[in-house]
């Protein structure tokens, strides 16, 4: 059962000179504005634990979740560190695993767009996306975030439907904590010009053609006809 579905929403908006671009939260933050999130967490005995943890492929989009626990992050030891969950950081290391739906449209934003992953850590964190390994990091940053700007390669490891994110968190002397989360970056006017783009390539495959039967090559103005139906392209 994977009962957690994607968090996005709107964030900002930036015009330099004609160009437009929008910034979505696919996985919130709680600097995003947007607060806490609903996640799936383990936690271990021992830093040891992860490596072992790994060959079994915990971070993987077909892990059997069932001794899972539900949880809400973020985790931290310190309540002046965006404390949501207590995680006794000092004592066990942590997995957390948070799954979002994507969709066609999605997937086009992220294609055309800057895809990003921010994070606040405490210490030692590794990420991993549908079971592949994004990035680490040594020691901790604090109340900051980092962020890493995931390459195109990368981005091909997500599909439609259901996605995983993956952290381990290792235990460690002092504080503990992590946020971490997905933002998009993308042009909406070259959005709409590449779905316009792929709808006309589905309609000719389809077969568009006039009243007389003549097969056309794409929707001009006027009557066409698309899968026995009439359409009035103005």
């Amino acid at each position: 059962m994977k009962p957690f579905l994607i968090l996005v929403f709107f964030c900002a908006t930036t015009i330099a000179g004609t160009a437009k671009t929008v910034t979505e939260y696919i996985l919130n933050t709680v600097d995003s504005g947007e607060g806490f999130w609903p996640c799936l967490f383990y936690e271990l005995n021992y830093n040891t634990d992860i490596s072992v943890a790994e060959k079994a492929k915990w971070h993987s989009l077909d892990e059997d979740e069932s001794y899972w626990q539900e949880g809400v992050g973020p985790f931290s030891i310190d309540e002046n560190k965006f404390l949501v969950t207590q995680w006794q950081s000092t004592v066990h290391p942590i997995l957390i695993r948070r799954h979002f739906t994507l969709t066609a449209e999605d997937l086009m934003k992220i294609e055309i767009g800057t895809l990003n992953l921010t994070y606040s850590y405490d210490e030692n964190p590794k990420l991993w996306l549908n079971g592949t390994l994004l990035t680490s990091a040594s020691g901790w940053n604090d109340n900051n975030y980092a962020t890493f700007r995931i390459p195109a390669a990368r981005k091909k490891l997500l599909v439609e439907g259901d996605n995983v994110l993956c952290v381990s968190v290792q235990q460690g002397e002092g504080g503990g904590h992590i946020d971490y989360g997905l933002n998009v970056t993308y042009d909406p006017d070259r959005l709409l010009t590449d779905i316009s783009n792929i709808q006309t390539t589905a309609e000719e495959k389809e077969g568009i053609y006039n009243l007389q039967g003549q097969r056309l090559p794409g929707i001009g103005k006027g009557i066409a006809i698309i899968k026995g139906k009439k359409i009035l392209n103005k």
